[in-house]
């Protein structure tokens, strides 16, 4: 499975940017594309249709969960999204420093927008085994390894 890594710094006089990981719906299963929402990748990317990682990674029963179970499983899946984003993220831009990828990233210095394609492993379903591991959870385990295509500021 391949994911959109995408830089865009926001308008405005500081160094603020926005970092975002998303899979090209291309990329699902029709049965996974069935079950999930889709939104548009950023600009830089040409606006492919895409979905984010917290509904990709989530297993299959939670769309079949009513409340308050679902609310509970949502958070979870949410905070393990959140840390393979954050991992997905350094591993491409390695000026990205954050434990968890803020929504906006305050940067020291000019730094252009950028999107690159990287591969990694299909993590459709995935949250029950990444969410074992989510406090030792490195690049490597998602098929990514630092320094392979790290793309410097």
């Amino acid at each position: 499975m391949d994911m959109i890594v995408t830089r865009v710094r926001l308008p405005g006089a500081a160094f603020l940017f926005q970092y975002r990981a998303l899979v090209p719906w291309a990329a699902l299963s029709t049965d996974r594309q069935a079950m999930l929402p889709s939104v548009l990748g950023p600009h830089i990317a040409g606006r492919p249709q895409c979905v984010r990682i917290a509904p990709l990674i989530a297993p299959d029963r939670y769309f079949a969960m009513r409340e308050p179970e679902r609310s509970s499983l949502a958070c979870r899946i949410g905070l393990v999204a959140r840390r393979v984003e954050t991992l997905v993220v350094r591993a491409v831009f390695p000026e990205m420093t954050a434990d968890m990828l803020p929504i906006h990233y305050h940067g020291d210095h000019e730094a252009g927008d950028a999107c690159h394609c990287v591969p990694i492993m299909d993590l459709a379903d995935a949250f029950d085994r990444l969410e074992l591991a989510l406090d030792a959870l490195m690049a490597c385990d998602l098929g990514l390894y630092q320094g392979d295509a790290q793309n410097a500021a």
